[in-house]
Order: structure tokens, then C-alpha cells, then sequence
């Protein structure tokens, strides 16, 4: 008797548990949705890369035990929304593709879902404001119109594609039309070229404007090429320029015949690449996408430069440059996280004072000062490694700033400048990272930084999204939000009448190309005759300085919980 109410008793634990299993999946995804939705709403929550990490993780386990579970397509989004999520707190460009993908899946295995629409369309909107990529969210939503016309999301898709240009035509294979050159001719004067983490960048300098169409052959000796009308080579002209950095062996110039000069890219493999045409001055650049490599051609990894005199800056290296910018090589050592590298750029300088104050104060000035100030309380502080474009009075061109950021590794990029008006009563400080300008006085404040008209302003944006492919833009507005919040507490109980401008964004030459987080600081207008008496005082410099280490610390603080992938 005893043992058969065992078995009874052990029949119907089975039966209790079997009846339960499908109780047990939906718990827990209740629970996981729970705890997704715990994570959004607390900021305290997101700032630990652990948590988001540990919530994919645990959808990805559920839709592996549970495959055939009903709330399999709403895991599947919600994990592509926390990857979402991620991407936003860490500015992860990484963790923005991932998302993007898991968006994809759902759409691919659930095409009829009600989730589709939204998946595609979110994917859209990733792809547009986080990886800058306007061709991929055109196509996104594209395809959420074409395969789901009766979404509730395709009206919004619409609007999208509305605001979006549409993608280039595919490059024709077919020989080229002949190029519109100058009437005058131009001359090729100089090629240089510099390489960073993620590309090698080749500029050609020419007299006179030349558009040049690129064609690319593929095999054993990949190369890219393209002619320059009624061009000749200039007598000083390097025409072969090596590089052999395990991604292009060589830049090569030559007279092809009476109507072109050739010039020839020579590639280790075949790598993806953009042709750019620019003015003031004019030039083509060519960048070359993929990390350089160590080949048995190239030397040992090593710092080269010119010799030291004392000065740590880019300008000691170009002064003694010929035909190309000197390439640092730096080793890499992704495994390490931080902060360990910052350049601090002091704007303008030489023969460009930058803006003049009402007591003749000129803006190189200030910002060289500040700098200095600046760098050394970083060193202090942060216990940092901190390069100074220029620690003197000496002229760079603003593409160079960024460039040797770029060559020496730098974790981040600060630009320091002066801001001016037309009108004398306008003061604030205000921070900026690269973007395209939202309003006037952004743009207007971008073509004072970088020399231009308003017009070249609107010519640079139609070219903005091609260069900033490599530019953190998230990362690079996070620390100008923080820059500029400790700027302004750090100053107003000092001084009167500070006024916050806030975090803008602007198309600004200094910044871009830049492959690290990257922002331009507006200290103070000199045009402002209170202003400018401020920005020539010492205490004045060293609290802005202090403001900016705090800014600094603030955003390390973060990052060291977001970290990068």
C-alpha cells in the first residue's frame, strides 16, 4: 500500500509540473519584460554596460530554450531594443549595428508580425541617427513601405524618405566621361597622406579645381586610379610616395599622355574607399577604409617625428615635413580601456590670428595660454599622456590638427577658441561637436572657425556624412555636454553675467576626420569687451581650464561604465 502511494504521489508531482512548464515560459518572460522595462526607466540602471549586457543575454537565452514560445517575436524585439538602448548610453557604433541586425531578423523571420513594421522602421531610424548611414535607413524604409503598405508605422516611413536624399546610382564601370576641369589648368603640387586606426587618407594638392573620377581594378595588384585633366606636375612634386602600411604600398603621379596626369593608388587587397573634391584650398582626398597593418616591408613599430626641441607639437614635425606629414606610428592597445591620450588644440595661431578683440587682444593668443593651462592640469589631474597641436605661435591648417590626433592615438580631441559677433553686447560660452548645423548662428560661427563663407558652409554639409564615417558623434556630443555643464558651474560663482549657450553642433574643418571624441570650445567672446578682458586673465584661463578637467572626469566617470565594445 505504502508504495503504491508512491507512485501515485510521484504521478502527480509529474502531473503538476508538466501542467506547469507553459505557466513557467510566460513567468518568465513576464520577468525579463519586467526587467527590461525597470532598466528603462532608471538612468542610474543605464550607465552600467552590465546590466544591458546581462538583459541580452537572458532574451537570447529565452528564445534559445523556447523556440516555439508565442512571445518568441516580442523577446526578439525587445532584445533588439536593448541593443538599442545600449547604443544610445555607450555611443557604441558596435552596439548600434547590433541592434540593426536584431531588427532585421525580426523582420526576416516575421514578416506578417505586427512587430515587423516597427523593427524595420526602427532599424531605419539607427541607422540614420546613430550610424549616420542615410543610404541603409533609405533602404529600411523602403522596404517597410514596399513589404508592409498597411503598417501603422508606414505613414511615418514616408515622412522619412521625404526628408532622406536618395541613395548615389552604383558607380558605372564603363570609362568615365571626361572630367570639367579649369579653363586656367592646375597644377598637382604636392601628395600627402596620413594613416589612421581605421584608414589611410591621401591628399592631393592642386593650383586650380580638377574633378577626378575614380576607378577602382581588382586582383593581384588592386589598385585604385583616376585621371586629372589639363594637369601638369609640379617640379617640386614627390611623384611616388610610399607608404606600404599593410593597406596602401604606394601613391604614384605621372604625365599618362598631353591631356592627363594619372595618379595610382597601389593596395595590399582591395578596400573600400571615397573620392572627395575640395576648395579653400582645392585638393582631393581619397580615403581608404581598413586598418593598417604591420608588413615585413614596414619598420617596427615607433614613434617618428622630427627631432625634439623642446616643442611636443604637430607644428615641429610639419616644419621640417616635404612632401608628405610624417606618420606616427602608435601601437594599439585596444584591450585597454580609458583615457589614457588627449590632444589639446590651441585655435587659430601664426598667420591666422582668429578674431580680434575691441583692445586688439587676438584670439591665437588666449587660446594658446588657455591650452597650456589646460594641458598642464590634465597631465595633473587625470594623470594623462597630453600633445599640444602647437605650444608656440605657429600656423596649422585645420584638416592637421585633427590628422595628428588621428597619427598619435589620441583618445580625445579639444579644440579651444574665442568666439566673436558682429555684435558687441553678445557673451555666453557654448560647446560644439561635428554635425551638420541646425541653425544659422551655428553655421555662421562654423564659417568664422573655419575661414569660409556661409555657401562653403552648405557645400561642406553636402559632403559631411561621407567624412564623418569614422567621427563619434555620440560620444563626441556626451563630452561637449559635459564640458559644457561644468563650465558653466564652475564659473558662475566667480563671475557675473556668465551665460549658457549650451551644446551645439556645426560643421567645423578642425573637427573633422577625427577618429576619437572630438569637441570645440567657445570659452568666451572676445568680441565682448568684458569678455575679452577675461579670457587675457590668468585666473580666469585656469578656471576655465579646471572646469573643462571636470567636464573630462564626468565623462570618464561614464564611460567607465558604459565601456566600449
Amino acid at each position: 500500500m505504502r508504495l503504491l502511494r508512491y507512485f501515485i504521489l510521484l504521478s502527480l508531482s509529474a502531473l503538476v509540473l508538466v501542467n506547469d512548464l507553459p505557466a513557467a515560459q510566460d513567468a518568465t518572460f513576464a520577468e525579463i519584460r519586467r526587467d527590461y522595462k525597470q532598466l528603462i526607466k532608471s538612468s542610474q540602471l543605464q550607465r552600467q554596460r552590465k546590466n544591458w549586457e546581462a538583459l541580452i543575454k537572458r532574451f537570447e537565452r529565452f528564445e534559445r530554450e523556447h523556440p516555439r514560445n508565442p512571445n518568441l517575436e516580442k523577446a526578439l524585439f525587445l532584445r533588439a531594443r536593448t541593443w538599442d538602448g545600449l547604443s544610445k548610453a555607450s555611443g557604441s557604433r558596435g552596439d548600434a549595428k547590433n541592434a540593426v541586425t536584431v531588427y532585421l531578423q525580426l523582420a526576416e523571420r516575421y514578416p506578417t508580425s505586427n512587430l515587423a513594421d516597427d523593427a524595420l522602421y526602427s532599424a531605419g531610424q539607427a541607422a540614420e541617427a546613430l550610424l549616420n548611414d542615410q543610404v541603409a535607413a533609405y533602404n529600411y524604409y523602403q522596404q517597410l513601405i514596399r513589404q508592409l503598405p498597411s503598417g501603422d508605422m508606414a505613414a511615418a516611413a514616408k515622412r522619412r524618405l521625404a526628408a532622406l536624399p536618395p541613395p548615389p546610382a552604383p558607380m558605372v564601370t564603363s570609362p568615365p566621361a571626361a572630367p570639367v576641369v579649369s579653363a586656367q589648368g592646375s597644377s598637382l603640387e604636392k601628395i600627402r597622406y596620413w594613416s589612421g586606426p581605421e584608414y589611410t587618407r591621401v591628399v592631393l594638392d592642386l593650383s586650380a579645381p580638377v574633378l577626378a573620377t575614380p576607378r577602382e581594378l581588382k586582383g593581384d595588384k588592386p589598385r585604385i586610379y583616376f585621371d586629372l585633366l589639363a594637369t601638369r606636375l609640379s617640379a617640386q612634386l614627390q611623384s611616388e610616395v610610399p607608404i606600404l602600411n599593410g593597406l596602401v604600398r604606394r601613391v604614384r603621379a605621372s604625365r599618362f599622355d598631353e591631356k592627363r596626369v594619372r595618379v595610382v593608388l597601389d593596395l595590399y587587397a582591395s578596400s573600400d574607399y571615397k573620392l572627395v573634391t575640395l576648395e579653400n584650398p582645392y585638393r582631393i582626398v581619397v580615403d581608404i577604409k581598413g586598418k593598417p597593418t604591420q608588413t615585413a616591408a614596414a619598420k617596427p613599430s615607433e614613434i617618428r617625428s622630427a627631432a625634439s626641441g623642446g616643442d611636443d607639437s604637430i607644428a615641429s614635425i610639419l616644419d621640417s615635413a616635404t612632401d608628405h606629414v610624417p606618420i606616427l606610428h602608435v601601437p594599439q592597445q585596444a584591450d585597454q580601456g580609458g583615457i589614457r591620450l588627449i590632444v589639446v588644440d590651441a585655435g587659430h595661431g601664426g598667420k591666422d590670428p582668429g578674431a580680434v578683440g575691441p583692445g586688439r587682444v587676438q584670439e591665437k593668443q588666449v587660446t594658446l595660454g588657455l591650452a597650456k593651462v589646460l594641458a598642464e592640469r590634465l597631465r595633473k589631474e587625470l594623470g594623462v599622456k597630453v600633445l599640444m597641436t602647437r605650444s608656440g605661435d605657429k600656423y596649422l591648417g585645420l584638416r592637421e590638427r585633427t590628422a595628428y590626433a588621428n597619427q598619435v592615438g589620441a583618445d580625445l580631441f579639444i579644440s579651444l577658441h574665442a568666439n566673436a559677433s558682429p555684435s558687441r553686447s553678445a557673451y555666453g560660452i557654448e560647446t560644439y561637436f561635428l554635425n551638420l548645423s541646425k541653425n544659422n548662428q551655428a553655421a555662421e560661427v562654423a564659417a568664422r572657425e573655419n575661414g569660409t563663407s556661409l555657401q562653403d558652409v552648405s557645400n561642406l554639409e553636402a559632403i559631411l556624412f561621407d567624412l564623418m564615417a569614422n567621427a563619434k558623434i555620440n560620444e563626441s556630443s556626451r563630452l561637449a555636454a559635459k564640458i559644457q555643464q561644468a563650465m558653466v558651474t564652475g564659473l558662475k560663482p566667480h563671475y557675473s553675467r556668465i551665460k549658457d549657450l549650451g551644446v551645439r553642433q556645426g560643421p567645423f574643418h578642425v573637427l573633422l576626420g577625427a577618429t576619437m571624441p572630438s569637441v570645440l570650445v567657445e570659452a568666451a567672446f572676445i568680441s565682448n569687451k568684458r569678455e575679452e578682458k577675461r579670457l587675457t586673465s590668468r585666473k580666469y584661463q585656469e578656471r576655465v581650464a579646471a572646469a573643462i578637467v571636470e567636464g573630462v572626469k564626468d565623462y570618464a566617470a561614464t564611460m567607465d561604465q558604459v565601456a566600449q565594445q
